[in-house]
């Protein structure tokens, strides 16, 4: 019996480079229920407003915490992990392993009969996508290898540009429905990247930075190393971070 995919909190972001936004930075990740059989495996419970919301979204599926068995994050960036301790009771499964307390084994690919797990790395280097077997077709759990549907073109927060791009890509092969991670479930008409997939792909030159408290155009030199998608100048590291110096670099 194929799987089934649901969204339990859809999510929104105004991390936009293209919007002059010079304001606070508003950001939920979408929250996703995947089932099979009897298994019940949450995705990104990230940040918000009030752990009730997703609590009451669980309860609509006629789940509990406690009911859920696997919580799974799609990359290591605190908007879609922020809540994982919610969930006592359930394994945790990410880049890295499957986690159940402090004990840690690799996940097996096909998680699953109906659930496929591939790393995607590109927006960081801990992504990965649960493509699951559905009876609509597959549906491809991605976290921000999009963001919304087939948007950014160009992520400006991509660690690595050119692994975004062939990450994408093989969603796009992939999935016949995507969840991106700020955004709801969408059909993947394979449209918008495929006439560019002859292209070569965009390196990191070919995109600017911008930070993501300020807002500002950043060059290579001026990008935290501790946190990539801040600038020297928004850096809060004390003085002698052995990692960024970027307090040193501000003088």
């Amino acid at each position: 019996m194929p799987a089934e995919v649901k969204i339990l909190v859809e999510g929104y972001t105004t991390a936009d480079a293209k919007a002059e936004n010079r304001g606070e930075e508003k950001t939920c990740a979408t929250i996703s229920l995947i089932r099979d059989k009897d298994l019940a495996i949450v995705v990104d419970p990230g940040v918000l407003e009030s752990q009730q919301i997703l609590i009451d979204a669980l309860k609509k599926e006629r789940l509990a915490l406690e009911d859920v068995d696997v919580v799974c994050i799609t990359h290591s960036h605190i908007d879609h992990y922020r809540n994982i301790g919610m969930f006592k009771d359930a394994k945790a499964l990410d880049y890295f392993g499957l986690w159940n307390k402090n004990a840690c084994e690799e996940w097996r690919e096909y998680f699953t009969p109906n659930i496929q797990i591939l790393k995607t790395p590109g927006h960081d280097y801990t992504s990965i996508t649960l493509f699951v077997s559905t009876d609509e077709g597959v549906v491809a759990v991605c976290g921000d290898v999009f963001w919304k549907e087939n948007y950014p073109k160009y992520d400006v927060y991509a660690l690595d540009p050119e692994k975004l791009e062939n990450s994408r890509h093989l969603v796009l092969r992939m999935a016949d429905w995507i969840v991106p991670g700020h955004a709801g479930m969408y059909e993947n008409v394979r449209a918008p990247f495929k006439e560019d997939k002859e292209q070569p792909v965009k390196k990191s030159t070919d995109t600017q930075p911008f930070c993501r408290k300020c807002h500002r155009p950043m060059q290579k030199n001026e990008r935290c190393l501790c946190q990539p998608s801040i600038c020297i100048r928004c850096c809060e590291c004390n003085l002698d971070c052995d990692l960024c110096g970027c307090s040193h670099k501000r003088k």
